[in-house]
Formats: structure tokens, C-alpha cells, sequence
């Protein structure tokens, strides 16, 4: 993982894992410091975007309630 804070957000980048399973699906390892600075915990839902550049983003989807 590399954590690089700027002054208006933060990025994380990780790097996908191959589950070894022989199904060709990937793990995207979300470190804790991550999930606490945006407040996601486990069963949290995420959006992902891929952009132009190849990178994901991934945000949080908030319940409007």
C-alpha cells in the first residue's frame, strides 16, 4: 500500500491480489487506516469507477434517508 495525503483529500493505492483460487476474480485489500479515515466499516457498500487512466476510485454510497 502507498498512502500519499494531500491538502484537500487522500489516496490510498493498493494493489489487486489474486485469490489463487483459479477463478481469475481479485481481492482489493482495503487497509484500516483507509477504512477509518472515510468511515466505512465491513457490509458497507462502495461505488467503483474505473477512469481513464485505469485507476478505481471507489466511494462510499450513502443511505438517504
Amino acid at each position: 500500500m502507498n498512502h500519499t495525503p494531500s491538502a484537500e483529500n487522500e489516496q490510498w493505492i493498493v494493489t489487486c491480489e489474486n485469490t489463487g483460487d483459479g477463478t481469475g476474480d481479485l481481492v482489493l485489500p482495503l487497509p484500516d487506516d483507509l477504512l477509518s479515515a472515510i468511515g466505512l466499516s465491513i457490509g458497507d457498500v462502495l461505488n467503483i469507477e474505473k477512469q481513464p487512466d485505469g485507476t478505481i476510485t471507489l466511494t462510499p454510497v450513502r443511505a438517504i434517508l
